[in-house]
C-alpha cells in the first residue's frame, strides 16, 4: 500500500502532465494553418486545392522555391492504368500496358532523347520509357 506522500506525487505528476497537453493543445490551434499542414501534402498551387501526397521515401527534387513554398518533381511508379488518361504526350503512350511493345502507328512521339550534346545536336539515344531524355542525359 502506498503512502500519502507516494500517492500526492503522483497526482501531481499526472496533473502536470495534462497541463503540459492542454498547453500544447491549445497552441496548436492558435498557430496559423501552414505550420500545422502535413509535411508530405501535395497542392495543385500554393495554398490550393491537394493534388495528392508521398511519403520520406519518395524521390523528389525541388525545382524553385517562392515566398515559403517548394515547387517539387515527384518521381515514382504508379499502374499505367491510373494515368492512362494523361499519357496522350508521352513516349510511353504508344506503349501496350505490361508488354513492353508498340500499339501501333498511333505513336505521336518518335522516342528519341531531346537533349542536346556539346557540339549542340540534337542526341540520337532512345528515350528511357517514361521520359524524354535517354540515361545519360537524366540527371
Amino acid at each position: 500500500m502506498r503512502n500519502s506522500n507516494e500517492e500526492s506525487m503522483m497526482r501531481c505528476a499526472v496533473a502536470f502532465l495534462f497541463i503540459v497537453w492542454a498547453f500544447g493543445s491549445a497552441l496548436a490551434q492558435n498557430s496559423p494553418d501552414s505550420t500545422r499542414v502535413p509535411a508530405d501534402t501535395v497542392y495543385v498551387i500554393p495554398a490550393g486545392p491537394v493534388a495528392g501526397s508521398f511519403t520520406g521515401a519518395a524521390r523528389l527534387t525541388v525545382l524553385d522555391t517562392v515566398a515559403g513554398w517548394a515547387k517539387i518533381q515527384v518521381e515514382g511508379w504508379v499502374p499505367v492504368r491510373t494515368v492512362l488518361g494523361r499519357m496522350k504526350d508521352s513516349p510511353a503512350a504508344s506503349q501496350v500496358e505490361g508488354t513492353g511493345k508498340s500499339a501501333g502507328k498511333a505513336a505521336v512521339s518518335s522516342g528519341q532523347c531531346e537533349a542536346l550534346t556539346t557540339k549542340g545536336t540534337r542526341c540520337k539515344r532512345k528515350a528511357v520509357p517514361g521520359s524524354r531524355y535517354c540515361w545519360q542525359h537524366q540527371k
